[in-house]
């Protein structure tokens, strides 16, 4: 699973875009890859999938890939009343910032920057700068980030895993896990609460153990980033697109999720899609230069 941006939790709307991440790549640990003949463990499974994950990870270093971020923020009935789009370059390995090389926003997109949120004009679209933390250099590359994350709260202990069977997925044969939070959880941080409430299931490949689709929802409410307000919803999905004669090291993916943040007297409904695609040889950082006039999203990505 690939193209997540930067860890930045104190914007919710970063959030989908490393809990699939979290939930899937937690610290390896040392195993052996079951036989094909064996039914496997969930967490050989699991295991097998985290060292699939390191592989690619390495085998990448020479590559980059392109990925867009669109996020919507609706009305109770459904209605689009802010979008914003970011296109960025991801390079694996690269600890620094990523890339981006396309902006926009249209109307007031909570939880991004300040002076980012200004409503657009009837005539010209408002440019939008990159979502960031306070200080650029706070800021880092998405991938490395979370993988720092998930050892802090090592997500593979936290959860109950299960093999619950094989079904296919991205046309293949894949081995199904469920997982959920194990009860009676020490949470000491607003992070730790968020994913001890997270469940869900994963489809791994059966022939090399790369996963090919995800889901995970939150259990219940938590109490995240205010006192005041409450996630009561988080639901996300993630699917790895076939091969399509490129390489499995180079298939594109797509991940989705809605939230909604509630207030004592309002609620922040939001939808977001992260597609990566377009693999082509790693370039110098700092070499393309970020269109802030690009188009603004479309109502559906």
């Amino acid at each position: 699973m690939r193209g997540w941006e930067p860890f930045i939790m104190p914007r919710f709307s970063c959030l989908f875009r490393v809990a699939l991440a979290l939930v899937l790549f937690a610290p390896r640990t040392a195993f052996s890859a079951p036989a094909p003949e064996a039914s496997p463990t969930a967490l050989q499974v699991f295991d097998a999938a985290l060292a699939k994950f390191e592989s690619d990870r390495v085998a990448l270093r020479k590559w980059q890939y392109h990925q867009t971020l669109t996020t919507h923020q609706v009305d109770s009935g459904g209605k689009v009343v802010a979008k914003g789009m970011w296109k960025s370059i991801v390079r694996a390995g690269d600890p620094r910032p990523l890339e981006y090389t396309a902006e926009s926003m249209e109307g007031k997109l909570s939880f991004f920057k300040a002076g980012a949120e200004e409503p657009a004009s009837a005539s010209k679209p408002a440019t939008a700068e990159k979502p960031k933390a306070a200080k650029d250099h706070d800021e880092k590359n998405q991938a490395e980030s979370a993988v720092e994350a998930v050892r802090k709260y090592n997500l593979r202990d936290r959860y109950i895993w299960k093999h619950v069977g094989n079904e296919n997925a991205s046309g293949e044969s894949a081995y199904v896990l469920t997982f959920e939070p194990k009860p009676k959880q020490n949470t000491k941080s607003r992070e730790e609460r968020f994913f001890g409430q997270l469940a869900g299931r994963l489809w791994v490949s059966r022939s090399d153990y790369s996963v090919l689709k995800a889901e995970a929802a939150l259990q219940s409410p938590a109490h995240l980033f205010w006192v005041i307000a409450r996630v009561t919803k988080f639901r996300l999905t993630y699917k790895l697109e076939p091969d399509t004669g490129s390489g499995r090291l180079f298939r594109h993916s797509k991940a989705t999720a809605r939230t909604e943040v509630a207030f004592p007297f309002y609620v922040v409904r939001q939808r977001h899609w992260l597609s990566t695609d377009k693999y082509e040889p790693r370039t110098t950082q700092g070499s393309r230069r970020v269109n802030q006039s690009a188009n603004p999203p479309s109502s559906e990505p």
